[in-house]
């Protein structure tokens, strides 16, 4: 279910007597939207990364503004200084570390949480380095419908937001799909935000082939930025459907981009994978 929310001027009047209307305005001109940007080799600092992080898959950072990155097929969870590119400690789920086919990373009320291509999610505490901790696992069954790439956290409704990056039922297709998975149910919540690919269309020829590789809460904004290693473009959206904007990456600096996070000063993160080099960060800082 798309959920949608139209500003008409009746409720425009009726926030104007509230003295609400500021507030909207202020909202909509955000100076951390995408933007605020800009995409090109001068603007970027890029890092290359260990070579344990050549198959890097996702992004994260939590509450103390500590940016983590994991593997693409283990289990395992490095934290990188981002003002070098340096992993700084790193440790793994289970006693055995879970093989499959990692896609994704969120923090959220101490805990750290990854998703696979399938949509199963796993539970774990941080560790200490070279520390392995237990972990719970949880059965979204989203994988029925569709390949999940990317996973964000959303405080305001205590979800989890399960990025689709490839349909796998007719009712998805030509749209980008975010599921919200409820940590408060540990369960799947009936609403769906569908985003149409042609909204997301950076070449008017290629309308369907926006596929996202990763997703970012923008905590300026309460947006969601969104990123496709295919196009090599990146787009932001908010959790109604709407596209806000969409960008090209430069080539030269993103050959497959798969991780997204925002760091301190809404500094912008983007990793790309290393296939048979090694793996890339690249910082964007807002230009305003």
């Amino acid at each position: 279910m798309r959920r949608s929310f139209r500003v008409t001027h009746g409720v425009v009047v009726a926030l104007l007597c509230l003295g609400l209307a500021s507030e909207l305005s202020a909202q909509s001109s955000a100076e951390y939207n995408l933007n605020a940007y800009v995409f090109t080799e001068e603007s970027a600092v890029q890092w290359k990364l260990h070579k344990r992080l050549r198959e890097i898959s996702g992004l994260g950072t939590t509450a103390d503004g500590r940016v983590w990155g994991h593997d693409d097929e283990l289990g395992i969870i490095y934290e990188i200084d981002y003002s070098e590119g340096k992993v700084v400690k790193v440790f793994a789920f289970g006693l055995e570390t879970p093989v499959a086919d990692f896609e994704g990373i969120a923090w959220a009320h101490g805990k750290f949480y990854l998703v696979d291509s399938d949509g199963r999610i796993y539970e774990g505490s941080e560790g200490d380095n070279d520390e392995r901790v237990l972990y719970n696992t949880y059965e979204t069954r989203i994988g029925v419908a569709c390949e999940v790439e990317g996973l964000e956290y959303e405080p305001e409704e205590n979800v989890l937001l399960l990025l689709c990056k490839r349909p796998r039922v007719e009712a998805l297709r030509d749209h980008m799909a975010i599921f919200r998975w409820s940590l408060d149910q540990r369960a799947i919540t009936p609403d769906t935000t569908l985003v149409p690919l042609n909204a997301l269309a950076v070449d008017p020829d290629e309308e369907d082939s926006f596929r996202p590789s990763g997703i970012a809460r923008n905590p300026a904004t309460g947006t969601y930025f969104v990123i496709s290693a295919q196009r090599n473009a990146i787009a932001e959206v908010t959790l109604q459907g709407e596209v806000l904007g969409v960008e090209v990456l430069p080539k030269k600096l993103h050959r497959q981009v798969e991780g997204i996070t925002f760091a301190s000063g809404n500094t912008l993160l983007l990793a790309d994978e290393g296939g048979n080099k090694r793996a890339r960060l690249t910082l964007y800082r807002p230009s305003r």
